[in-house]
């Protein structure tokens, strides 16, 4: 049997797939909340952040002191 969770307690297997399936599951038999699916906009939402979001949080991470002082200016203006 496969692991449900990786080595960092995430769920193992690509999250993107197994939701784009389910979202197609839903069109014929309603599985719940989803209505008609999820549509294609969020769907390549999830896509792009699954894909950039880890690489995104580790350069956010490194460079938190510079980019809270970024957010400190923005936030003044507006």
């Amino acid at each position: 049997m496969k692991p449900i969770r990786t080595s960092r307690y995430d769920i193992a297997g690509n999250g993107f797939f197994r939701v784009f399936r389910i979202n197609l599951m839903n069109i014929f038999v309603p599985l719940g909340n989803f209505k008609r699916g999820a549509g294609l906009k969020p769907s390549l939402v999830l896509l792009f952040l699954h894909w950039f979001g880890r690489p995104l949080f580790q350069v956010l991470i490194r460079y938190e002191r510079y980019l809270h002082k970024l957010y400190l200016k923005i936030k003044r203006h507006s």
